[in-house]
């Protein structure tokens, strides 16, 4: 019986040994498991990063030409003889045109830099020319008539603005608030 008992006891030592083996290498195996899990998600967070970052290389590699192109032309346009040929065609000539106003600007940012006050004076001029207020005003009533008539269509927000204070009681004929793009043009026209 002795016998019986150290035999029982053995075995379910190695029972118990064998289980607690068994259930240590179930844990292990669970937990490399969710570590894989883990290095197969930062993998493929990798892979959308390099893929991002090869698109990205194109977007350099094509922003690096078009630096060069511009400094090349810049280089091309420093010396200023173009710039004072097309001032001088824009004062000889009677009409002005806000689009031969905006190239003279374009033209001294590109020879003169930001910096140049004439640079800044002939977008104001062209700005001043355009006279956005009665242009607004066609495109408002374009949009509210296309709507009147059905057509659904997205209102530009002056637009909406301009309806809003229609409807508050501003006379009809009050233009919308200047805008960030108006207030150059209104600041010198007020000197």
């Amino acid at each position: 019986m002795k016998k019986m008992i150290i035999v029982v006891v053995v075995l379910v030592l190695i029972a118990g040994g064998a289980g607690g083996f068994a259930f240590m290498q179930y844990s292990s195996a669970n937990q490399a498991q969710a570590e894989l899990e883990k290095l197969q998600e930062i993998q493929q967070k990798f892979d959308a990063l390099v893929k991002e970052s090869e698109s990205q290389q194109a977007s350099i590699s094509s922003l690096i030409d078009k630096a060069q192109q511009f400094d090349a032309v810049k280089e091309a346009l420093s010396n200023g003889v173009l710039l004072q040929d097309l001032e001088t065609i824009l004062k000889a000539q009677q009409a002005q045109t806000p689009e031969r106003i905006l190239s003279l600007g374009a033209l001294r940012l590109v020879v003169k830099g930001k910096n140049d006050p004439s640079t800044l004076e002939a977008y104001d001029r062209a700005l001043q020319m355009v006279d956005i207020d009665n242009k607004l005003a066609s495109i408002c009533a374009a949009q509210a008539g296309m709507m009147a008539a059905g057509k659904k269509v997205e209102m530009l927000s002056e637009c909406r603005k301009r309806q809003d204070a229609m409807a508050g009681g501003a006379p009809a004929g009050t233009p919308a608030p200047a805008g960030p793009a108006n207030a150059p043009a209104a600041a010198p026209a007020a000197q």
